[in-house]
Parts: C-alpha cells; structure tokens; sequence
C-alpha cells in the first residue's frame, strides 16, 4: 500500500474513528458491566475525597487565594489523569474532580465580582470555553459547553436582551453541525461542543416555554444595556433555520432557482411563522435536520423528543382555546404534507443500478 492510499486510514485513526490496520493492534474492550463498575468506582471515590476535604470549606470559603489552588489542582489533577491514562476508573474519577473544582473556580468568580452580574457570567463564559477547548475528554466537554452556553444566555440576560439568546444558541449549534466533517482531527471536539450547545438550547427554549419569557430567572438587571423584543429571537431562529436549508441545498447541489429549493424554503418560512405562536417548533425541526442530515441519531432523538415537548406544551397550555390550537396545528400538518408531495414529485426519479 502506497502513502497516499494509507494518509486517509492514518487521519481517521488520529480522530478516532477508526482503528489502525497498519500497526495491527488489537486491544480488546472491556464489557459494559466492566466499565459501569469501574465508572461507580471512581464517582465512589472522588466522593469520599471531597468528603475528607468537606471540614475544610469553611477555611476555603474565607480564603479565597486557597479555593483558587484547590479548584486548579482538582482541575489540573483532572487533566493530567485524562491525559496519561485510557482507564475506565480514571476517566470518571477525573471527571468528578473537574466538575468539584469547576465549582469551587466559579463560586470564587461569583464571590468575587460584587453584583455577580455580567461579568460574573462572562467570567463563568470564557472559563468553561477555555476548559472544553483544553481538556481531551468528550463528557468534559459537553458538560462544559453546556454550562458555557447557559452563562452566555444568562449574561444576554443581564445586558437586557434575553430573547435573542435561543437565537444565538442555535446559530452556535448549526454553524458547529453543519462543519462536523470539516477538521476530522478535531470531530471529537466539534461534536462535544455541538451536544453541549444543542442541550442549552433545549433548556433555554423549555424554561422560556414555561412563562420565564427568556429571562431564566426573575432576578432580571434594573438597568439594561440594551433593550431586545421577543420578535428579534424569532427573527435570528428563522435565520438559522434558513442558513441550515441554505447549506444543505449547496450541499446536495441543488439549483437556487429549482423547484427544489423554492418549495424546501416555503416549508422552512411556514414552520418559522407558526412558531411565533408555536414556542420552539423550528428549535426542534432545526435539530432533526441536523441529525438527519449528519446521520447522526443522537442528535435526530432529541429534536423529536423536543419536537414532541414543544407541540404537547403548546396544546396542553391554557393559553388559546383547544380548537384554536387544533386547528393551527392541523394547517401546519397539511401545509407540509403539500410541500412535501410536490418536493417528491419535483425530484427526478432516481435511476436504477444496472446489477451484473
């Protein structure tokens, strides 16, 4: 095998994708009750060290020089367990001590700023993107991305314009998805960072459904920076979902004037109108495109899931009257089952594989 035949098999295996043939390693893989077993073991034991270091929190909490050092060994002891070893035991028990030091980090970033405002979440932001982009852990990472999602919500929230952070999440998540196979060295990663912020929106968009109206809290700045009405979140979701039909279509090699493309961007802009009234309806088939479109089934469970949360809560919500909500939601079926007749009409039929 000549090096440009084993250059693709070589960086699908530095991406973890695949296994390396030329070194001929066979490393068997533990079964699953192994690895449950191992993963109990090492949550049992940070937990008992946190445990011994539990007397201490009171010295921790008024020294805030010795909770800084605490929460960077933990984090540091973390990274470097995750970096030599490959250890079912290791990996979980790196994990918790991260998650216990990212605590202790970011109740010293709350203590210190006094109105524990926007800088308060900023800091929180820039530290958790700083952790998912370092440590080489996937749960890290999402976990990370998750929690720097919802402090970058939360300080949209603080400068006074918390309905444009669902929109800003999702243009995160489809920029993130739609380049999963740009770098495959880095795949890992983009995937990690992308469940994180797909999460986040999830959760964003459920609070906001249940009357928090985007604020997350009650607890809301007195004096906003800026001023954002609940239509410009809309405006920025539509926008996501149509940068996502765009880069699908460019994909698949559909002309911009086809059929095509006009009846896949009728359909978006049907979907992204009713969910004004509908909360979280395009979040949801945003989602499902991007798992479909990626192969990616993890990813198409939780936009059905959510697709199924948003529908069921806006039908079951005292809001408007059952008929009216029967009724949108009945226009909204039969509009896209139209749409989605003449798109299958419109395409051309493909052609049959001549078998020898």
């Amino acid at each position: 095998m000549n090096q440009s035949a084993k250059q693709p098999a070589d960086i699908l295996y530095q991406a973890g994708l695949a296994k390396s043939a030329s070194s001929g390693e066979n490393i068997p893989q533990s079964f699953w009750y192994v690895k449950m077993l191992l993963g109990f073991s090492g949550w049992l034991a940070a937990f008992l060290l946190l445990c011994f270091l539990a007397p201490a929190f009171d010295f921790f909490i008024e020294n805030k020089p010795a909770l800084l050092i605490t929460g960077g060994l933990m984090i540091c002891s973390a990274f470097g367990l995750l970096r030599v070893s490959g250890n079912d035991f290791y990996q979980h028990l790196a994990l918790a001590l991260s998650l216990a030091g990212q605590a202790l980090v970011i109740f010293l970033i709350f203590d210190s700023v006094p109105d524990r405002g926007v800088l308060a979440w900023l800091g929180v932001f820039a530290f958790e993107a700083i952790l998912a982009a370092v440590i080489p852990d996937f749960v890290h990472r999402v976990f990370c991305s998750f929690v720097g999602a919802v402090a970058f919500a939360r300080m949209l929230t603080y400068l006074g314009c918390p309905h444009i952070a669902g929109g800003v999440l999702i243009l995160a998540a489809s920029f993130f998805w739609l380049n999963e196979f740009s770098c495959l060295l880095r795949i890992k990663t983009i995937q990690a960072i992308g469940y994180g912020l797909v999460l986040a929106l999830i959760l964003f968009e459920t609070i906001t459904l249940l009357g928090y109206n985007g604020s997350w809290s009650p607890l809301t700045s007195s004096s906003p920076v800026f001023q954002t009405a609940p239509w410009m979140g809309e405006v920025l979701i539509a926008a996501a979902a149509l940068y996502v039909v765009l880069h699908l279509l460019n994909r698949h090699k559909q002309p911009m004037p086809g059929a095509v493309s006009i009846s896949a961007f009728l359909g978006t802009l049907v979907v992204c109108l009713v969910s004004v009234k509908v909360q979280g309806l395009t979040v949801g088939m945003v989602i499902l495109l991007l798992g479909f479109a990626g192969a990616n089934r993890v990813l198409m469970g939780l936009g059905i899931v959510s697709l199924l949360f948003y529908i069921s809560s806006y039908y079951y919500l005292l809001e408007t009257t059952l008929l009216a909500k029967s009724l949108t939601l009945l226009v909204v079926g039969l509009v896209l089952l139209c749409l989605r007749w003449l798109m299958l009409h419109m395409l051309p039929a493909p052609k049959e594989a001549r078998h020898v």
